[in-house]
This record gives structure tokens, C-alpha cells and sequence, in this order.
């Protein structure tokens, strides 16, 4: 017999892309939906954008209004109404409305928990003082929103260094508030490498907004109305009108531990590829749910809207009778900082190596276009590679230029399991306005190969710093022009012009390590070249050179 009633728990993303595909599927099945909030479909990936006046509504964000999926898809829409507990062996869900505390049961054939993820708030003193905030809704939006139009924050702090807090950091410096990004570690985006990592950390520190490195809450202070009005950290004091907590979230699994649902290992609901838990009939979607890693296999929680509807997609189908499977993730993301763009897909340096890949990689600076194009612009890419395969693991793009189409590219390779060979070949489009003959991903697929094959050594400016701080006995070569060298160099060089370096090497100490180093990296790896073949044994050129290195130079 065919199964009629479909409920679905939760909203959102993963939720309302359920019930609409599973409507499509099935034209005839009886399909309710519940959900604690009063809208059901909206777009709180652009609440950040709401608050900095971009986008000037908030009635906008949302996607579906709840009639909608009432009147068009013929779906029983429970809004403000709370699934309290699962009866399993009757096969029906206990809600309470929460405009009336009555509470109804609603029976299943098949239920889909879409319950996501809320924000995870640390247990700082103080904590619940007033305008101290979380964004995750249309709501907390609007709250954030109507804090700042009252033109009584002067101070922000942002307690979290991930996407959130550096969107909602840009929209804070947008309407003149003195911004505190404060992290406990020396780099935001603690998924991303610290190479890169600290290359974006400098260019928001640009943008007027103080972060505080390896300092942590430890009260919030408040007025006599219970206001927050200061932070105090490990190191100091400072004033703050609002607090943005933007620490972390955390799957929503009450609900599904209660039933007996399993969870997994990261802490979310362990689904099979069909999307089923363990329990017969009952499925999980979205951000509640982990899933495989595509590299690894291993099981990962990394919520994002992309899987989230993806997700809806496969359960609509596979709860309507159909066979659909969602095979993992590679936890590809873009992100917009002020005028940067950020984003990482696959494996970062640091997680392939947790992973038990032994690595390779590269730092590329290049032009999004061609350069003599008006509006070229600077990106900076990060291939990782298994050494000994050259198999592609990951890329991490950040810069003023069009990183997103380079970033999907890679996803796309790694989906196909390319190695670093394959990518350096693929045939991508070309025109002076968009790209530049050996694109951006190309060029660095290029440089990395060399280095797998062994053709050229390189070492990162982190281990560049490393170096120095060390005091190690090394010859750091800046193959640069003069003027070039003038305007700026790293303390403690040798310098040798590129164009005079055949003449002059015999000045140089073959006994010590070379590390030659030039603007974007090209004239430091001919350098090395060009010394190797001189016969010095111990020759290295610095990836991005000028271009990634984080760190003070000598004027």
C-alpha cells in the first residue's frame, strides 16, 4: 500500500525543500509540516547583509511565505507549534502550540527531522545581560537592526572569528561602530590554514576592525537596566553597547536522542546515504545531520545551505518511494569580506595531514584577469596535494578578484578525484575580460606539479618567519628591483636583482640555505632556478612572496 502520511519536523532550508519535492513526487500524499518559528522559509544566509542596509527589508529574506505551501502545495503548515516527543511503536508526533499550550498528536508513515542547528552560547559571566545577541533568524535580525537604528552603539564586540562574525563585522563597520573582533586563538577562520588564515586577518584589520588574538571573555558588564556596556577580557576592559555571540552552533538532536535516534560521532544525527537513521521510517535532513566527507569518509557536521537543500532534494524523493542517495560533502564555502572574497573547498593543509595524508603544497598570488585588463585584481590560491599520488586534497582562494568560479572549479576536481596533473590541464574558458590564458587555478596546478616532480623546491612565509625567529644561519634573497626593494623589504635580506644574479652569485655563501623571494613568487622561482643549476644544493624560493607574506617589512 502506498504511504500517505508524511510529517516533517522543521523548517528552513532542508525542511521546506522536503515537503515541496516530496509534494512534486507525490500529488496525493497527506504531508504536514512543523515548525517552532512563525515563518518557514527564508534566507538567514543574508540576514548580514539586512543589517548593513544592502538589502533594505527583511521582508525580502524570506523565500516562502507560509500560505504558500498551504494553498500551492497543498501542505499542512504548523507554524509556532513545538514536536515534543516521537511515539514510536503508534508511529505519531506529540506538538504543543505554542500561541495556546494545546497539544495534538499527529501520526506518520514516514517523518523527516529538519530540526538544524541553534547558536551555541558560551557561559561567560554576564551572559545575559540585555544587547547581548546571537544572528540565526529573521528575528534576531530585526533585533540587531532596531539596536543599531537607535544610534546607541558606539562599541561592538564579536565574540568568534568565523563566517558570521566577519560578515557581521563588515556590516558594523558600515554604519561607524568601533568593532572588536575578539578570538582565543592568533587566527580567525580556524578551518582554514594559518597562512591564509592570517592574510585575511590583516586585510579586515585594514578596514578599521580591532581584533583581539588570544584573549578571552571573561565578564560582561551592565548598567542599572541590565545593558551590557563593557567586556571585561584576560588582558583588558573595553566598551561595548552590543555583543554579537558568534562562538559556534550546535546540532539540534533533543528531539531525535529522545525517540532513540542514533547520533553520530560529531555529535549530529548518523544518517545512511538514503538519508534513513536508524529507525525505520524516519529519516534526518540538513543541519542537524552529519555526513561523509568525500575525501576522507569519514563522518563530518559541516552545516551549510548547500547541503541543506541538497538534502531536502534526496528525502523528498526517497520518502515518496523513490531511491535517491546523497553521497557526502567536501564542505565548500564562499564568503564575502568587505571587498574579499573567501573561500576554501576540500581539505585544508592542516586537516589532510590530521587525515594521515602526507602533503604537499602551494601558495600562488595571480591576476583574475588579464593584467592589462581594467579591474585585474589580485587572488591568491592554495593547492593541497597528496605527495606521493599528486592527488588534488584542497584549495583555499581568498582576494579582491573572483575567487568564486576558481573555488567551484577545484570542488569540481575533487569531486572527480583529479590529481594535480588532470587540473593543470583542464580546458577552461579564456576571453582578456574574464580570465587569463593559464588561469589563476591553472597556473597554480602548474607551479605545484613542479614541485611534486621535483623541478622546483619552495617553503611558505610562515616557515619563512619561522626561520628568522629561529636565528637560523640562511641567506633570505630578494631578486626584486631597487626600487621595488626601497619600498619595502624583510629584514635581514641579501639583495640581488634578478637581472644581476648570474654576475653576482658568486657572492653568495653555497654552504647556507637560499631562500629567494620577489613580489608574487615567479622571479624568486627563477632565481632558485637559476642558483640550482649554478650547482647550489640548498635552494628554495618563497611561495607568494611579498604578496603572502603577513608579516612587518623593513621601509
Amino acid at each position: 500500500m502506498k504511504l500517505k502520511r508524511i510529517v516533517i519536523i522543521g523548517a528552513v532550508a532542508s525542511g521546506t525543500k522536503t515537503a515541496a519535492k516530496a509534494r512534486r513526487e507525490d500529488p496525493d500524499a497527506k504531508i504536514t509540516l512543523i515548525t517552532e518559528e512563525a515563518q518557514i522559509s527564508y534566507a538567514s544566509c543574508g540576514t548580514p547583509y539586512f543589517i548593513s542596509d544592502i538589502i533594505k527589508d527583511s521582508h525580502s529574506l524570506i523565500v516562502r511565505e507560509p500560505d504558500y505551501f498551504r494553498k500551492m502545495l497543498n501542505i499542512d503548515v504548523l507554524t509556532e507549534h513545538r514536536a515534543e516527543s516521537i511515539d514510536l511503536k503508534a508511529k505519531n508526533v506529540e506538538v504543543k502550540d505554542l500561541k495556546t499550550d494545546q497539544t495534538i498528536t499527529v501520526a506518520y508513515d514516514r517523518l523527516v527531522l529538519a530540526v538544524g542547528a541553534s547558536p551555541n552560547i558560551p557561559e561567560f559571566e554576564g551572559v545575559e545581560h540585555g544587547n547581548i545577541l546571537t544572528l540565526h533568524n529573521i528575528p534576531s535580525a530585526n533585533q540587531i537592526k532596531s539596536l543599531i537604528r537607535q544610534k546607541k552603539v558606539k562599541d561592538a564586540l564579536i565574540v568568534g572569528g568565523g563566517f558570521i562574525a566577519l560578515e557581521m563585522a563588515e556590516s558594523l563597520i558600515a554604519h561607524g561602530i568601533n568593532t572588536r573582533l575578539i578570538i582565543r586563538r592568533d587566527q580567525i577562520l580556524s578551518n582554514f590554514d594559518k597562512d591564509i588564515a592570517i592574510l585575511v586577518q590583516n586585510y579586515i584589520k585594514t578596514k578599521e576592525v580591532q581584533i583581539l588574538e588570544e584573549d578571552e571573555v571573561m565578564e560582561f558588564k551592565a548598567d542599572t537596566d541590565g545593558n551590557v556596556t563593557s567586556v571585561v577580557t584576560k588582558k583588558q576592559t573595553l566598551p561595548a553597547e552590543f555583543v554579537l555571540l558568534a562562538t559556534s552552533i550546535r546540532p539540534n538532536v533533543q528531539l531525535a536522542k529522545k525517540a532513540g535516534v542514533e547520533i553520530g560521532r560529531t555529535g549530529a544525527i548518523r544518517v545512511n546515504e538514503k538519508l534513513e537513521t536508524n529507525i525505520p521510517d524516519i529519516y534526518a535532513v540538513g543541519d542537524c545531520v552529519e555526513t561523509a566527507h568525500l575525501l576522507t569518509g569519514k563522518p563530518v557536521w559541516i552545516p551549510l545551505a548547500t547541503t541543506s537543500n541538497k538534502h531536502g532534494r534526496v528525502a523528498g524523493i526517497n520518502i515518496t518511494g523513490g531511491n535517491d542517495t546523497f553521497p557526502g560533502i567536501l564542505g565548500t564555502f564562499v564568503v564575502k569580506v568587505f571587498d574579499w572574497t573567501v573561500a576554501k573547498t576540500g581539505l585544508s593543509e592542516n586537516e589532510a595531514n590530521k587525515n594521515g595524508f602526507v602533503t604537499e603544497t602551494i601558495i600562488v598570488p595571480s591576476n583574475d584577469k588579464t593584467h592589462y585588463y581594467p579591474g585585474s585584481k589580485r587572488i591568491i590560491v592554495k593547492l593541497v596535494a597528496e605527495k606521493e599520488s599528486g592527488l588534488l586534497l584542497g584549495a583555499e582562494i581568498v582576494g579582491d578578484g573572483v575567487v568564486d568560479k576558481r573555488i567551484d572549479v577545484v570542488a569540481s576536481a575533487l569531486t572527480g578525484k583529479a590529481t594535480i596533473e588532470q587540473l593543470s590541464k583542464y580546458d577552461l574558458s579564456y576571453a582578456p575580460p574574464y580570465s587569463s590564458p593559464m588561469d589563476p587555478v591553472i597556473t597554480a596546478a602548474n607551479v605545484l606539479r613542479n614541485k611534486l616532480e621535483g623541478k622546483t623546491n619552495s617553503i611558505s612565509p610562515l616557515e619563512v618567519k619561522e626561520k628568522m625567529d629561529r636565528k637560523d644561519d640562511f641567506i633570505l634573497l630578494d631578486v626584486r628591483t631597487k626600487p621595488e626593494y626601497d619600498s619595502g623589504h624583510l629584514e635581514g635580506c641579501l639583495h640581488i636583482p634578478l637581472n644581476e644574479l648570474r654576475s653576482e652569485m658568486d657572492q653568495l655563501d653555497r654552504s647556507k640555505e637560499i631562500v629567494t623571494y620577489c613580489g608574487v613568487g615567479l622571479r624568486a622561482s627563477h632565481a632558485h632556478r637559476i642558483l640550482r643549476n649554478a650547482g647550489f644544493e640548498d635552494t628554495k624560493f618563497m611561495e607568494g612572496s611579498m604578496a603572502a607574506w603577513p608579516y612587518e617589512i623593513v621601509k
